[in-house]
């Protein structure tokens, strides 16, 4: 009888066993397949926020393209950061998605975006400044060309056009051009010119001017001689001499314009050297005839 209770005992405490590994087996299948579907559901998750930081970088590159094709005084500047991004998205697009990964995708991402801030920053504090320069110039110059337009007049009405010499007649009538600029310029493949300041980046120099409206000056197609010395002290362009009036000068280029009496905006390229463009103070002289009618100067860094 002893016996057979202990059969009984044993056969009862193999079942219980059997019984608990069953539901062992149970618990560890429904924690595995809950385990997979949290690890698809992470790595989905983690391959779209990297969909998404590849499309932010995607965004700051494109504005930066937009800021380096104005060719501003932060060109440098701006190409370096948008290098850094072709980097990152080279790096990118081939990182398999981990938390470690993203952790530092986004924490350069962040850099990125604050180092675009700061540009974005001081892009507007100049044009700013630009904008204000080129209204303070053109106010001067326009006050300049009434100035001097006014007062060839008065000296043109002081007596009769019978006894009006021939001197005042003369200073009435010579034209004299405003907003007088001479800028560097890259001239790109397809023709179009950007503005820069760095003498290494310049193809080519421009100068632009406008002629007032005075109905004293002469019509039809007319010429000014102008004079560009670079920092050397070379006259650049053709370097072609005139004689005026017993004086000798040399020229960098024949400015022809076909004048009607009313304000006339000129704008030309001085043909210069790309070897002649180099760092330092450039001095720009226009001459109707004889007469220097302006100058400028012009800075490349």
């Amino acid at each position: 009888m002893e016996t057979q209770s202990n059969q009984n005992n044993g056969s009862t405490t193999l079942k219980v066993i059997i019984g608990v590994l069953i539901l062992a087996l149970i618990a560890l299948g429904t924690w595995t397949y809950s385990m997979q579907n949290n690890n698809e559901d992470t790595l989905e998750n983690m391959t779209g926020e990297k969909t998404e930081i590849q499309n932010e970088l995607a965004a700051l590159r494109a504005e930066y393209d937009v800021e380096i094709a104005k060719g501003t005084e932060l060109s440098d500047e701006l190409i370096e950061a948008r290098d850094r991004i072709i980097v990152m998205q080279k790096q990118i697009s081939t990182l398999e998605p981990n938390v470690a990964a993203l952790k530092n995708l986004r924490k350069e991402l962040g850099m990125v975006k604050n180092e675009r801030e700061t540009l974005r920053n001081r892009i507007t504090m100049l044009e700013r400044e630009n904008e204000k320069l080129v209204k303070v110039n053109d106010s001067t110059n326009q006050v300049l060309s009434s100035e001097l337009a006014s007062s060839a007049i008065k000296s043109s009405k002081i007596d009769s056009l019978n006894t009006t010499s021939q001197g005042d007649r003369a200073k009435a009538a010579l034209l004299i051009p405003t907003n007088f600029t001479l800028k560097g310029m890259i001239i790109r493949n397809s023709g179009k010119q950007i503005e820069n300041d760095k003498a290494r980046r310049v193809d080519d120099l421009k100068v632009c001017f406008t002629l007032p409206t005075n109905s004293f000056s002469k019509t039809g197609v007319s010429s000014f001689y102008l004079q560009v010395i670079n920092p050397d002290n070379n006259v650049l362009g053709l370097r072609k001499n005139v004689q005026l009036d017993n004086e000798n000068l040399t020229y960098s280029k024949i400015v022809q314009f076909n004048y009607k009496g009313t304000e006339l905006d000129i704008c030309e390229l001085v043909g210069a050297a790309e070897d002649e463009i180099v760092k330092g103070t450039y001095r720009v002289n226009l001459y109707n005839g004889n007469k220097r009618v302006s100058s400028s100067e012009l800075s490349l860094r």
